[in-house]
């Protein structure tokens, strides 16, 4: 009967050891989560001539990785920067405030899209993402619907 308890109680101490255990880790190239939007229209009655790209996106992480951030900009598809008219302007706000750090990023791009239908600008995918410098000299490529560390 001794042998039951004691081998109960160790079970519960090491159930209760894995239950207790950090399971909240941020991998080295994983510390930076993106939310965004963005929105595609004409820029000043030009109708499909001229397409206006405008952005806000946020990005999370620690209070420590947000402050280590040393530069960011914005990605726009190098196929098409031929045809890129305006560049900005592009803000940036970072927010430390107890638990939530994050940066926001907002901005606009004008291109040239004379000659090519809604369906030709959709597919040209124009803004990609945002790239971050850090002061530790490590960059983070976030890229809409991917990601891609150091």
């Amino acid at each position: 009967m001794k042998k039951i308890i004691i081998v109960s109680l160790a079970l519960i101490f090491i159930l209760t050891l894995v239950a207790c255990s950090n399971t909240n880790a941020v991998k080295e190239d994983e510390k930076y989560i993106m939310n965004g939007s963005i929105a595609y229209g004409t820029a000043e009655n030009s109708g499909l001539e001229k397409t206006k790209v405008n952005y806000t996106m946020t990005i999370t992480g620690s209070e420590e990785d947000i402050n280590n951030i040393e530069a960011q900009q914005p990605l726009i598809n190098e196929d098409y920067m031929d045809l890129l008219l305006e560049n900005g302007p592009h803000n940036n706000k970072i927010v430390n405030n107890g638990d939530e750090s994050y940066i926001e990023i907002s901005g606009r791009f004008i291109f040239d899209t004379e000659g090519k239908t809604k369906e030709n600008i959709n597919d040209m995918d124009l803004f990609k993402g945002i790239e971050i410098f850090d002061k530790d000299n490590n960059r983070y490529v976030m890229i809409i619907n991917g990601y891609s560390g150091k």
